[in-house]
Parts: structure tokens; sequence; C-alpha cells
């Protein structure tokens, strides 16, 4: 049977190398979902640099720790969300003198790692990227759209870009329990407080909460109040 929602505890996965057969410098990660959507979480040590790559499919950083600067696009920090499509082509990233923790959502497949010097973009994905004006961007969670329970559903209409759909979900503090149910695969980073879900128990901070499109799952908050960053987890077409 296939599951239909779930909790990630990063703190019960452990750090490893992530693997590189061309031998070059990578990171500790840790690999918190195997199956859609993947999920990795990345330590990069203090002034770590990674050249120019790419991925077979579309990816979103959520930054949490340090600073780290990719080619052009700039720098991003903790409370950043970055997006790029697969086959592009962007680097290097460099972290900061603190290094930077973040974590890698990968929409339709194993995250995979492509050298740009080793390896070409596939034509398919090459077409695909001029279907978009961009092929990455950047938000700013503080001020994506804020979504509670009875509340009508953020749409991509309310994005600035061709990004993902993402948007804050917060539960005052001793919220009734309330159905939550939205129409696409979501994952919920939780930022603050605790969410209780039924079935699945307490989702602390720093925790993930998962389900397919269309599952409605019970939930209310402690006497903290819960709040958490909501992504689809659909890759555009």
């Amino acid at each position: 049977m296939i599951q239909q929602s779930g909790h990630i505890r990063p703190d019960n996965f452990t750090w490893e190398q992530y693997p590189d057969p061309h031998h070059r410098p990578t990171t500790p990660v840790r690999i918190l979902r195997s199956a859609e959507p993947f999920l990795i979480e990345a330590d990069f040590p203090p002034d770590f640099h990674a050249g120019l790559h790419w991925h077979p499919h579309d990816t979103i950083y959520l930054m949490t720790a340090g600073e780290m600067r990719i080619g052009e696009e700039g720098s991003f920090g903790p409370g950043s969300l970055r997006w790029v499509k697969a086959g592009h082509a962007y680097g290097p990233e460099e972290a900061g003198p603190e290094g930077t923790r973040f974590h890698l959502f990968s929409l339709g497949g194993e995250i995979g790692l492509n050298w740009a010097d080793l390896y070409e973009v596939p034509g398919q994905l090459t077409e695909r990227l001029r279907g978009f004006s961009a092929p990455a961007g950047r938000r700013d969670l503080a001020t994506a759209p804020l979504w509670r329970p009875g509340q009508a559903v953020p749409g991509r209409a309310e994005m600035p870009d061709e990004g993902p759909l993402v948007f804050r979900l917060q539960l005052q503090p001793d919220t009734l329990p309330a159905d939550v149910m939205f129409p696409f695969p979501w994952m919920c980073f939780l930022t603050e407080g605790r969410l209780e879900v039924d079935g699945i128990g307490s989702v602390a901070a720093g925790e993930f909460y998962w389900a397919r499109a269309g599952v409605s799952q019970r939930m209310s908050a402690g006497p903290e109040g819960a709040v958490g960053v909501v992504i689809s987890t659909e890759a555009l077409p």
C-alpha cells in the first residue's frame, strides 16, 4: 500500500559524504527521503566551492543556516528559498566563512549531480527550458502568502515567477483540530512551535510533514502555536 502522508525527523538520520564518481570534493549530507519528492540536507563547510553543474530534475533549496553565493544569482541565507529548473547549469556555489546548511528537494527523481564540464544537458531538457522566462529564482519566505485553515488555498497566480507554489502555514496557539487538505502533493517544514497531526503525532520545529494530493489530515497546534512553510512538490509542466 502506498503511504499517503508521513513525518520526517532529520535528527533520526546520519550524515554521510555525498558520493561523486569523479572524486571531486563533496560535502556531508543526510538523505531524508529517497522517494518522490527526494530530499536531502546538505552541510557545506566554511568557504566550500562547488563548480558549474546541473540537475536532471527541478530542484528547490530551503536555506536554514549560514550564507551561500550562487554565481550571478547572489547570496542566499536563512529564510531564503531558491528554485532551479532541470537542465539549467549554474554555479559556482560558494559557502560563506561560517559554512551553510540547506535542504534540497528534487521533484521527479533522484537529485543527481552532473558537472557541466563533463556532461551535456540532454536536448529534451534544453528544449523545456525555452518554455520558461527564467531558469532559476528565489523567494523571501518572510513575505510568502500566509494561509490558515479555513481560508482559500493560495494559487500559482499569487507567485511572483514560474517557480514552485510556496506559502506560510500558521495555526494559532491552542487551535482546535482542523482538517487540512491541498489539491497538490506538498511538504511542510515547521519553523516554529509544534504541529499535532492525527495518526502521525507531534511535528516539531525543524521537522517535515508531507502528504499526497487530496489527502485530508486533522491537525491542531499546542500552546505555542505552529508556523511552517508549505512547498508544492509538483514540478511545473
